[in-house]
């Protein structure tokens, strides 16, 4: 435990001093990367009410996108880096149901079943202890809600059409992609969504235990 704890704060000082480089994947991804996290959304039958979860909520893409849809409910995005946070708030600060938490996804410091819905965009890729993470995800997530994931697998090699910016990530962020749903199936849940992008995955799976 104690490793991934020092890897989480190399993680938070690596984002704090990038922090104003944070979205220019999302530029070289030419819109691709907002395009599927509308998608993503649409896919979660997400409705425009209810508590809802951003983790690695980073500069606020995801979570401006989740606060316009949730109207008449609360979104909060949490993150390990406070410089990105500056960058989120600025970013949405006309979202009054948007409010941001700094702190460890392995460590989520909400009561079990809070949320409705938890969403998690290019960011569980990057997370060290990826399997306490998802517990922590679960943990807080009430039965029946979902857990919603957009990002990017393990380098497929040379030929991949788009390996340029996938290595270009991979480098910036310390981040090989990873192959999430062998996570996500060891929890009781029902996986109505997925969605193999070659490079990416979509995965949208049901608490039901």
């Amino acid at each position: 435990m104690s490793n991934y704890l020092d890897e989480s704060k190399k993680t938070r000082d690596r984002y704090n001093r990038l922090a104003m480089l944070y979205d220019l994947d999302d530029v070289l991804w030419l819109g691709l990367k907002q395009y599927s996290r509308k998608k993503l959304i649409k896919e979660t039958n997400l409705k425009d009410s209810g508590l809802v979860l951003d983790l690695t909520t980073g500069t606020g893409r995801n979570a401006g996108l989740l606060a316009r849809w949730v109207t008449n409910g609360t979104v909060i995005g949490i993150d390990i880096s406070k410089n990105v946070l500056k960058i989120n708030k600025l970013r949405n600060n006309r979202y009054d149901n948007l409010h941001r938490v700094q702190g460890m996804v392995q460590s989520l410091p909400f009561a079990d079943e809070t949320f409705n819905a938890v969403f998690c965009t290019c960011g569980m890729d990057t997370i060290d202890g990826p399997d306490i993470a998802f517990s922590e995800a679960f943990r807080v997530l009430k039965k029946g809600g979902t857990v919603s994931l957009l990002h990017l697998k393990k380098n497929k090699g040379p030929l991949d059409v788009f390996n340029f910016l996938s290595r270009f990530y991979a480098w910036i962020w310390r981040a090989d992609g990873a192959d999430l749903l062998t996570h996500v199936q060891k929890h009781d849940v029902e996986i109505p969504v997925y969605r193999n992008l070659q490079i990416a995955e979509a995965i949208v799976a049901r608490k039901i235990g």
